[in-house]
């Protein structure tokens, strides 16, 4: 079977994914370059519903079967499951780290749809602790959004200690924050070997894979008490209420004066054996047939 891997919208974790699905490819399957040779498209669905029913259907105008990523449901402008499901079921496959079903049967939706639950992943080779002695920065975000990640209640839980941060992605303007948009995986594993903790705190849902990736390099996770953040990062993380911003701040206060708890050698290996990209992809690629 001939298999395609769309291009994935600009998204630094969405690219992770798209690369890990390319990468780890099995030998029964050939992956092409243009999706009019292909079998098979993976389509990544971040939100915009009508912009993916018009690829899904010329897809299928053109004999192609589809696989979904779905990285977004209750975040969207459709966040009820019945807004999604007839996508679903005319898939050849849907993988999300959200359980769907879960979602469905919560919506009073009918959940018959091709289903692969399983997280996002990180390189341990590149990932990995570097440094056990000193890490000068309190946490490390991530984002475009100074709001929907709680990058604003991390900031300023981290200026009431007296302490800096790091951020993954644009400069937000805001002083006491060390900045990195577009540096290698190598230098972001150093620099989170610098970070306590890592942020795993983007509101409604989200997987964050800065999360995973800082929790390889030795950085505590701290994420939201939600299911879909349970379901994965327990038992690494520090869990929190999703409350107010202002619930939220003397949450990570609370946190932080507590300092963080060294990532074990045994908690990584584990973190790094559930999180292998390779896996993840390959138990997708095998359900996709």
């Amino acid at each position: 079977m001939k298999v395609h891997v769309t291009e994935p919208p600009e998204s630094r974790g969405i690219e992770r994914v798209a690369r890990a699905l390319v990468r780890f490819v099995p030998s029964h399957l050939t992956l092409v370059s243009d999706w009019r040779d292909a079998d098979l498209v993976v389509l990544h669905v971040i939100g915009r519903r009508d912009a993916v029913y018009r690829q899904a259907e010329r897809l299928r105008m053109h004999g192609k079967r589809y696989a979904i990523v779905q990285y977004c449901v209750r975040s969207t402008m459709r966040p009820n499951t019945s807004g999604w499901v007839d996508l679903w079921e005319n898939a050849a496959l849907v993988w999300s780290y959200y359980d769907l079903p879960a979602l469905c049967a919560a919506d009073g939706t009918i959940a018959d749809f091709p289903f692969y639950h399983a997280p996002l992943g990180a390189d341990a080779a590149v990932f990995r602790i570097m440094n056990r002695e000193t890490r000068p920065l309190i946490i490390a975000t991530s984002g475009l959004s100074w709001l929907s990640e709680s990058v604003k209640e991390a900031t300023r839980a981290a200026w009431a200690m007296g302490r800096q941060t790091f951020h993954i992605g644009p400069n937000l303007k805001r002083s006491g924050i060390f900045y990195s948009d577009g540096i290698d995986d190598r230098a972001l594993a150093m620099a989170l070997n610098r970070c306590e903790f890592v942020a795993g705190l983007r509101r409604t849902e989200g997987f964050e894979l800065p999360a995973v990736e800082g929790l390889l390099c030795g950085a505590r996770p701290i994420c939201f008490d939600r299911p879909h953040y349970r379901q994965w990062y327990e038992p690494w993380a520090v869990f929190i209420p999703e409350g107010s911003r202002e619930e939220v701040f003397s949450a990570l206060v609370s946190v932080f004066e507590g300092r963080a708890r060294s990532v074990s050698n045994g908690e990584r290996r584990h973190a790094a054996a559930f999180f292998d990209w390779r896996v993840i992809v390959r138990g997708f690629w095998d359900q996709v047939g």
